[in-house]
């Protein structure tokens, strides 16, 4: 496949597109119900293109999606199907990473039904589960999440606003606008999608992220005990992650168990997001093997990977404080165990060990803590970039580092991982 196709035929497209998109929330704004017009032009564009662009396929669907879309508030299920429906046939030319990055309209859709109507959960947890299907499937499917599929940053303010035209004013910031169309991630997640802007893969881990969660979330209120609800949902999270094993999610998901509290206040109360934090510890601490195996022999970037296992350094940490804050010691020396025989941390111990000068100065550590780890990876990093420096200063500068570090892991752990490439 050209690399290059994805990116000139979506620049091409991009007049086109912004001056489509433009008009259409102008009209929709005076009343306008009918978009035959815009609908029919790009119809013929998706017959005639043999890949066509996200972006395309996107505003596409939104016509159809808002021409047709019911008051009856008893079959909001019906019409999220059709749409799921209509993008899968769209994209059906169109390589794995971008079927998926696709279905993030569905995802939107289908969470304001869950968090909206109790009485449609047989429907959507339906619907859900086919999702993810779909998702697993193309996972297994010569995905390669690193090809260069597109970048969104052009073209992707402006279809937002065309999916929230219901729901947003014509002021809104754009800000506001992701938080509303993404609502399953955080807001580092979100923060980056509007600053820096993003690729195909990266809107692809997004979008398994989010159908991820919600799949879990649906889990809830089933009237089951505690015991077998912690069951349900870590066979359920295992199974997914396994089906998966993809470097954007993985990240993602990591990143969200850095923050305060998980992005899915709108559907569980306080105390069940406890529940469904805990089981993802569980997951991601003994789990750690799934996250470094290639998918078909396609492996993330170096780079990638050590930032992966960076990040699952700082989470190990955050997950062995909160069974102990919480009186779990049989849990806290179960994941002690599981993290000292985790690949992730060999994989960053022989990184760090194969650092220059790191060899000849000190050995490999054998203490497996997460503390432990950042503390004798900063002692490294100390030795590395003050090799001149007296003993007190540079245990001075240490100290600093790991107070910096360890005081406030969501803030700082990019940082890290940046300090010490």
């Amino acid at each position: 496949m050209n690399q290059h196709s994805p990116n000139s035929n979506s620049s091409s497209l991009q007049p086109l597109l912004k001056e489509s998109a433009h008009r259409f929330l102008t009209e929709h704004q005076n009343g306008a119900t009918d978009f035959s017009n815009f609908t029919s032009i790009f119809c013929r564009l998706l017959h005639n293109l043999p890949d066509p662009p996200l972006e395309i396929v996107w505003f596409y669907s939104a016509l159809n999606f808002h021409s047709t879309k019911s008051t009856d508030t008893s079959r909001q299920v019906l019409p999220v199907k059709d749409l799921f429906q209509l993008l899968v046939s769209c994209s059906s030319s169109c390589n794995a990473v971008k079927k998926i990055a696709i279905l993030a309209p569905v995802i939107h859709e289908l969470f304001s039904e869950v968090s909206g109507k109790k009485d449609l959960r047989e429907e959507t947890e339906s619907l859900i589960e086919g999702i993810i299907c779909y998702v697993s499937i193309n996972c297994a499917n010569n995905f390669d999440e690193h090809e260069k599929c597109g970048d969104l940053v052009s073209c992707y303010r402006e279809l937002v606003r065309v999916w929230m035209v219901d729901k947003i004013g014509g002021d809104c910031k754009f800000g506001e606008d992701v938080r509303l169309f993404c609502p399953v991630v955080s807001d580092g997640v979100r923060e980056g999608m509007v600053s820096e802007g993003f690729g195909v893969g990266y809107l692809a881990g997004v979008v398994t992220c989010e159908a991820f969660l919600l799949r879990l979330c649906l889990k809830f209120g089933c009237g089951v005990s505690r015991v077998d609800l912690e069951k349900e949902l870590l066979e359920c999270a295992v199974q997914m992650i396994g089906a998966f094993r993809s470097y954007y999610f993985v990240d993602i998901l990591l990143s969200m168990l850095l923050e305060p509290v998980l992005p899915v206040n709108a559907i569980l109360n306080p105390k069940d997001e406890v529940i469904l934090r805990e089981v993802l510890y569980d997951v991601v601490i003994t789990m750690a093997h799934s996250f470094s195996i290639p998918q078909k022999g396609i492996e993330p970037p170096g780079v990638q990977l050590k930032n992966l296992a960076l990040t699952w350094l700082f989470v190990s940490d955050n997950a062995i404080r909160f069974v102990r804050e919480n009186g779990n010691m049989t849990k806290v020396i179960s994941y002690l165990q599981a993290f000292s025989e985790s690949c992730l941390l060999s994989h960053l111990i022989k990184w760090v060990m194969s650092q220059p000068g790191v060899q000849s100065k000190t050995n490999a550590p054998n203490l497996f803590t997460p503390v432990a780890v950042i503390s004798e990876f900063l002692c490294y990093l100390c030795l590395l970039v003050f090799p001149h420096m007296s003993g007190f200063r540079t245990f001075c500068t240490f100290f600093f580092c790991l107070v910096m570090i360890l005081s406030k892991h969501v803030m700082t752990w990019r940082g890290f991982c940046c300090m010490i490439v």
